[in-house]
C-alpha cells in the first residue's frame, strides 16, 4: 500500500462536505477568465491529501489554486515542456509500482480518476520546471554573500559525532555465549556476523554503517557511543534477540571549511533565496490579473453537508 494514498484516504474522511452535481460547476475563483469551480477545488483538495473545514482553510487553499494556474500559465507562455523520462520519475517518487490495477483501484475507491491523477503530477513537474527557470534567472549569488552566510549559520553545517558500527544479532542468549567465546578466542567478527547473525546486514558482515545519536534504538546508542573505537561490547538483550556490538570508525564533531562545502553552502542560500524571490514573483503575477473570488461559494464548502442539497 502507498503512502500517498494513506494520506488521501485519511483526508477524505474529513473533508470538505460533497456537493451536489450544480454545485460543482459553481465558480470559487476567476482567474482572468478561467473559473476555478467547486468540482475543481474538491479533486484538488483530494490529490493535496488536505482536509478543509474552516472558511480560513478554504481561503488558503483557493489561493494557492489560484498560483498553481497563474504559474501554469507561465509556464505555456515560456513554453516549458518535460520528457517522458521526468515524468515516470515524478510518478515513481508517489507510488513505485504506479501501474498496477491496485492503484487504480484505490484511487477511484476515493473519488480520483486515474487519468485526474497522472494530469495532476504533470501540472507539478510543470510548475516546479518553470519556477526552477525563474529562479535562476533572478537569483545572482554573489561569492561573497555565500560566504557571508557560511560565517552567519555555522551551527548549521557542523556536524555532529557518528560512529560507525556493527553488530551480530543471535535468537538465543546460549549462542549469543558461544559467538562471544569465538570472538575471545579471536575469530573475525565479519565471519561470525554472516555466520550466525539473524538479521539483514549480516551478509555484509553485520555493518550498520554511521549513525549519529538519536538515529538508532536508545539500547544501540547506550551501549556503541560509550565505547571506543575497535571494542566489542558485551552481549545486549534487546525485543530482536541477543547482539553483540563492535564499533568500527568514530567520526568526532566537526565544523568544515567553507572551501569543503561550498557547493552545499550554496544550495542552502539558494534555497532562501528561491523562497524570497517566489513570493515576490508571485505577488507580480497577481498583479498582472484579474482575480475574484466568490466568498459565498467559500462559505458553503465548509457548511454542513444538508445545507448544500
Amino acid at each position: 500500500m502507498r503512502s500517498f494514498l494513506y494520506v488521501i484516504i485519511a483526508a477524505l474522511a474529513v473533508i470538505t462536505a460533497g456537493c451536489g452535481n450544480n454545485t460543482l460547476n459553481a465558480p470559487v475563483a476567476v482567474v482572468d477568465k478561467h473559473s476555478i469551480t467547486v468540482g475543481e477545488f474538491e479533486l484538488k483538495a483530494k490529490l493535496y491529501g488536505l482536509s478543509i473545514s474552516t472558511k480560513k482553510e478554504a481561503g488558503q487553499f483557493v489561493n494557492l489554486l489560484i498560483n498553481d494556474f497563474l504559474v501554469l500559465e507561465e509556464a505555456k507562455k515560456q513554453k516549458v515542456s518535460f520528457t517522458g523520462e521526468e515524468m515516470k520519475k515524478e510518478i515513481e517518487n508517489f507510488a513505485p509500482d504506479y501501474a498496477s490495477p491496485e492503484t487504480k483501484k484505490e484511487l477511484r475507491a476515493v473519488g480520483i480518476k486515474y487519468g485526474q491523477w497522472l494530469n495532476d503530477i504533470r501540472e507539478k513537474i510543470t510548475r516546479k520546471k518553470i519556477i526552477n527557470m525563474v529562479m535562476k534567472d533572478k537569483i545572482k549569488a554573489d561569492p561573497e554573500d555565500i560566504k557571508d552566510y557560511y560565517w552567519s549559520h555555522i551551527p548549521d553545517f557542523r556536524t555532529g559525532k557518528k560512529v560507525e558500527a556493527s553488530q551480530i544479532v543471535l535468537d538465543s542468549e546460549e549462542k549469543a555465549k558461544m559467538v562471544q567465546q569465538f570472538l575471545m578466542r579471536g575469530e573475525a567478527f565479519d565471519r561470525l556476523a554472516k555466520k550466525y547473525s539473524i538479521t539483514s546486514e549480516s551478509k555484509n558482515g553485520g555493518s550498520l554503517g554511521y549513525f549519529g545519536a538519536g538515529e538508532m534504538p536508545s539500547f544501540i546508542n547506550d551501549a556503541v557511543f560509550s565505547m571506543k573505537k575497535g571494542e566489542i561490547s558485551g552481549i545486549i538483550k534487546s525485543p530482536y534477540g541477543w547482539h553483540i556490538f563492535r564499533v568500527d570508525d568514530i567520526q568526532e564533531d566537526k565544523t568544515p571549511k567553507f572551501e569543503e562545502i561550498k557547493d552545499r553552502v550554496y544550495e542552502k542560500y539558494y534555497d532562501i533565496k528561491k523562497d524570497e524571490y517566489f513570493n515576490a514573483w508571485m505577488q507580480e503575477l497577481r498583479k498582472n490579473a484579474e482575480i475574484k473570488i466568490y466568498e459565498d461559494t467559500l462559505d458553503k464548502l465548509v457548511e454542513p453537508k444538508e445545507v448544500l442539497k
